[in-house]
């Protein structure tokens, strides 16, 4: 992947990042900054042009847990862990 694409990608993911409902970001933890560093690729990979946070995203991630990358997959697990089970946002 060129670099001119990266930093496009780079750009897309913050800009959705910025996005998410003040609600998510003032009930944000350390699980929850490790799930956004580590499955960022697996969102523009799998789910981009969803609205980030947004039902279909949840969805898609769900759906594609068996394809997620090896660090998403041990930040969700980190989060459940953390939180008592699954949750929505392990779900994005």
């Amino acid at each position: 992947m060129n670099l001119r694409k990266m930093a496009l990608q780079a750009l897309t993911l913050a800009g959705a990042l910025a996005l998410l409902p003040s609600a998510v970001v003032a009930q944000e933890g350390p699980e929850m900054e490790a799930m956004r560093a580590s499955c960022g690729g697996d969102y523009l990979r799998l789910c981009a042009g969803m609205k980030p946070g947004g039902p279909e995203v949840k969805a898609c991630f769900k759906r594609n847990r068996p394809n997620l990358s090896e660090g998403c997959s041990r930040a969700i697990a980190a989060y459940e862990r953390s939180h008592g089970g699954p949750s929505d946002e392990a779900d994005d």
